[in-house]
């Protein structure tokens, strides 16, 4: 919202003002126009536009707005305060409109969870967590959830999905191992399969129908204690 609003803003602040400067001249009155602080508003508005649009990385995983605004700021910049050329500067804000646009669709297309990832079945998890080498199980729920009446499969890791950028330090030494993905039912953990596959997880699994499936397949009680939060199992 703010990439949209402030590339609308810059663009209304540039031609915008030189279309009503124009239109008031054949009305024969005269605007007169502090051009230092004209251009400072046209480039702090397309800063911020470019801001916006590189806060929004991490909803979309998108590196290219990014980029593509970064060069238009740029190019404003340089008409703006360099070498002034009509054909740099509408340059400039050609990429910012395609950034801005580029931003706004990624981020409302929804993005399919389960590209990079794999469903577990109950029933073959259980069968893997009797065999050796064990896979790490990640629990994505909310420590009141982890420890509620759903219980949870022992030796899981109770890492919440909302918490999960800040604290993906914490998992990097899982990167060599299978990882599966619990939640109550399996949205969170689709989410969480999602990001763990762009930040370099390869061997990513959601356990399907999360702990309510678990439960109700395996007929086992799973409120065991596990490790404390925060410990690698």
């Amino acid at each position: 919202m703010i990439a949209r609003v402030a590339t609308v803003l810059a663009i209304l602040s540039c031609y915008g003002t030189t279309v009503l400067i124009g239109l008031l001249s054949l009305l024969g009155i005269s605007l007169a126009i502090d051009e230092r602080a004209w251009a400072g508003a046209i480039s702090v508005f397309a800063a911020l536009a470019a801001l916006g649009i590189a806060s929004s990385y991490r909803r979309h995983r998108s590196i290219w707005p990014s980029l593509i605004a970064a060069f238009g700021l740029a190019l404003i910049l340089w008409a703006m305060y360099g070498s002034y050329s009509g054909v740099i500067e509408l340059a400039g804000f050609a990429l910012l409109i395609a950034a801005t646009l580029w931003d706004w669709r990624a981020g409302a297309s929804p993005r399919p969870a389960m590209n990079h990832v794999s469903w577990i079945e109950p029933g073959s998890l259980a069968d893997w967590l009797g065999r050796d080498p064990r896979p790490a199980i990640l629990d994505v729920r909310g420590p009141d959830e982890f420890a509620g009446p759903l219980g949870h499969i022992p030796d899981a890791l109770n890492l919440p999905v909302s918490e999960l950028a800040a604290r993906l330090t914490e998992i990097k030494a899982l990167k060599e191992r299978p990882i599966i993905l619990v939640c109550r039912t399996d949205k969170r953990s689709a989410n969480a399969a999602t990001f763990l596959w762009d930040s370099g997880f390869r061997d990513v699994h959601v356990l399907r129908g999360g702990m309510e499936q678990w439960q109700r397949s395996s007929g086992r009680k799973t409120g065991q204690q596990s490790r404390p939060e925060g410990r690698m199992p």
